[in-house]
């Protein structure tokens, strides 16, 4: 969805009489990549494969005082050493986002998803489980409503609706419904008490938890920030469980890093019913010069169904990037992801082999350039547009 379309649809909220400068951008860009992929097909005996995609991509703004619109939109062409990858339609990523303040204190959200991949590692990115190429999709849908009840308490609720499914395969949806009630502490201090409810629904049955979770932020130092939310949780698949997420983000002019920490639950491609995560996740940046910054991520995630297969998967990436100036900018990644385990059946192949073993390694080489012209431009209220006109109102 464009920003164009949820500017008319967000609008008429709006109070009419809240008139001040507005922003309008607007960043079509097209990515070319080279890639070279040493187990293309995610398989224990792995298959390297070279691939050329071009990325076309279109990303639209708005923001004023009381109204901001982010919207994306890409799709990948690819051509591959594979006759059987070569497709004008590789991968779909739309997103849409909209925050409106209909009050001083209280502000909407909306915001919306959509991935269609032949690659369901792309869309299962939370847990990094690998899977075969098939062709998936996801949908998602979150309104959120965020309302101040004083000068340090603020009152969130939000219901997160997603679906996901291996085309011609079976489906998944989750229902999240959560609210939350904070209260800044001091300056630097924040705690928070939230409810979430899940409900998980297949073709073969539903499943459902709720938990209470009891959450603490402070800023440690200038550009340092630590966050934790825990509590108990009730499923109807595993009795009580716990709930864990926990984030220590540090930012600087000279390096960003951030720590992350989950232990919960949600979907997986192909999998019927929940699944356990237990999931650890480090970054860093380090901007070198202005104009080139270089990059890694590691993660290890350890995922279990409800009917006690595991899986633990291992990632690392390495990345770099360099801005010249102008619409030019160019990038390169290499990319390890290591499985132990597998959770799904593992039915076999003509060449004897299986989609997934107890043992999966894939090596990814990424080379990219991006061309991006940027386009904005500022919205004067009435007033001001008239007296730049030279006309009074």
């Amino acid at each position: 969805m464009t920003a164009a379309c949820l500017l008319v649809a967000i609008r008429v909220g709006v109070p009419s009489g809240a008139h001040a400068q507005a922003r309008v951008e607007f960043i079509p860009s097209m990515t070319l990549f080279s890639v070279y992929d040493d187990n293309i097909f995610a398989r224990v005996k792995g298959s390297a494969g070279q691939m050329q995609q071009m990325r076309p991509s279109f990303e639209g703004s708005y923001e004023s005082p009381t109204v901001t619109l982010l919207s994306l939109y890409s799709f990948d062409m690819q051509r591959s050493n594979f006759s059987t990858l070569n497709t004008l339609d590789a991968r779909r990523h739309a997103l849409g986002e909209a925050r409106v303040r209909t009050s001083p204190v209280t502000t909407l959200g909306l915001t919306m998803g959509y991935d269609r991949s032949q690659t369901p590692g792309d869309i299962d990115a939370a847990t990094g489980v690998l899977g075969e190429r098939r062709l998936a999709q996801r949908l998602q849908l979150a309104p959120t409503m965020a309302r101040r009840l004083g000068t340090r308490t603020t009152m969130t609720a939000g219901y997160d609706w997603a679906t996901e499914n291996l085309v011609d395969g079976e489906r998944g949806t989750l229902h999240t419904g959560r609210t939350s009630l904070s209260r800044q502490t001091s300056t630097q201090t924040t705690l928070s008490a939230t409810y979430v409810g899940r409900v998980f629904v297949n073709d073969i049955a539903n499943y459902t938890s709720h938990a209470v979770l009891v959450g603490w932020e402070r800023a440690m130092a200038p550009g340092t920030r630590l966050s934790v939310s825990a509590g108990p949780k009730i499923t109807s698949y595993r009795g009580i469980r716990p709930d864990v997420a926990a984030t220590l983000a540090r930012a600087t002019p000279h390096v960003r890093l951030a720590l992350d920490y989950w232990y919960g639950e949600t979907l997986v491609l192909g999998i019927r019913g929940p699944v356990n995560v237990n999931s650890l996740n480090g970054r860093a940046t380090w901007p070198v010069t202005r104009r080139i910054e270089i990059g890694t991520s590691t993660g290890v995630s350890d995922v279990s169904t409800i009917d006690s297969r595991d899986s633990t998967i291992y990632r690392g990436t390495l990345t770099g990037s360099w801005s010249p100036g102008g619409l030019y900018a160019f990038a390169a990644s290499y990319g390890l992801d290591l499985q132990q385990g597998t959770l799904r059946d593992r039915p076999a192949l003509l060449d004897g082999s299986v989609s997934l073993g107890d043992r999966t390694l894939r090596q990814v080489i990424r080379v990219s350039v991006t061309i991006a012209p940027r386009y904005s431009r500022s919205i004067l209220p009435p007033d001001e547009a008239a007296r730049a006109k030279g006309v009074s109102r």
